[in-house]
């Protein structure tokens, strides 16, 4: 009789494939310019417009008083929250994952990248309602009727895109530079065939986000790709339900046309800012570590405290339904 060896074998963990989902882009940071190390409680000064569009400038006579006005002015407040999560290694995981046929794990390291992701995520989700929900150029977005998916003359993404572009620097005198697609409607736009067609004769001649942007003379635009589960836990840790973060309305699509300032500083107006304060250390992000001896465990925790706020609504414009109506 054989001995059947690979029968009587007990399989093993590979020491080099592990299989790991998490979001592979958040766009969060990026829309927004950043104001590090605020109080946790301010105020941004700012210029109501109407004053400086005024056309108010007169002849002035010999001995007579020139014409004479003023500017009003008002505030945003800033109040930031800390957002926090927190995950515990105990001495058992540790001692686990070094045992000859383990899964190939690193449990503190495996913590640290995931209380950071639960922070991106958390961020990435609050810019993105702050952006969805908002009043935009006095609207509360746009239907797109789901007209910037057809691929034929129905298509009407280059004349919306245009039209609030006009909207925009007409009542701020400032034009948008950045816009923000969802991944879906992206995907549409890039099967475009009138899209393809201007720019069929460029070096790549397929359309990316650079050229994409540069059809509308902007400076950038993002794409909104990260999905979040709305599933409650399970103990099985099966549980998943999908949506997109970067839509109003499930699987329809979205879009956000809006000014961005390339910096922050005076009288610098920008659609919408993200304020951090700094820590202990000097910056805006906390990583900590403490020790529970009781539990024999070590917990990891990140923080964040920021405060996303609209600072010119009349600087941005939102469509819903880009895809589906």
């Amino acid at each position: 009789m054989t001995t059947d060896i690979r029968g009587a074998m007990v399989p093993a963990f590979l020491t080099n494939v592990s299989i790991h989902y998490k979001n592979q882009n958040y766009i969060g940071d990026q829309v927004f310019p950043i104001i590090d190390r605020v109080a946790p409680k301010a105020k941004i000064a700012r210029y109501l417009k109407g004053a400086w569009f005024r056309d108010e400038a007169g002849i002035r006579g010999p001995g007579s008083r020139a014409n004479r006005g003023g500017f009003p002015t008002d505030y945003i407040s800033l109040n930031t929250v800390e957002y926090a999560f927190a995950k515990e290694v105990t001495d058992e995981d540790r001692r686990n994952a070094m045992v000859a046929g383990a899964p190939p794990m690193s449990p503190d390291m495996d913590a640290i990248q995931f209380v950071a992701d639960k922070i991106d995520l958390r961020k990435e989700r609050l810019v993105a309602a702050e952006i969805l929900g908002g009043t935009w150029s006095s609207v509360a977005g746009e239907d797109a009727a789901g007209l910037w998916a057809p691929n034929d003359s129905t298509n009407t993404f280059v004349d919306d895109v245009l039209a609030r572009i006009e909207t925009i620097r007409s009542t701020t005198g400032f034009k948008p530079n950045c816009l923000v697609i969802d991944n879906g409607t992206y995907n549409a736009l890039k099967k475009n065939d009138a899209l393809l067609n201007r720019i069929r004769y460029t070096q790549k001649g397929v359309l990316g986000k650079d050229l994409l942007a540069a059809v509308f003379e902007l400076d950038q635009i993002l794409i909104g790709d990260a999905i979040y589960s709305s599933a409650k836990e399970t103990k099985a840790g099966t549980d998943f339900s999908a949506s997109n973060v970067w839509e109003k309305n499930a699987g329809k699509g979205s879009a956000f046309l809006f000014y961005r300032a390339p910096s922050v500083g005076l009288k610098t107006p920008t659609a919408g800012l993200q304020a951090r304060i700094a820590y202990s250390d000097g910056m805006p992000r906390r990583v900590s570590k403490w020790r529970e001896e009781a539990e024999h465990q070590d917990v990891y925790e990140a923080a964040e405290e920021t405060d996303i706020v609209v600072t010119g609504a009349d600087l941005g414009f939102l469509w819903y339904d880009t895809l589906l109506t």
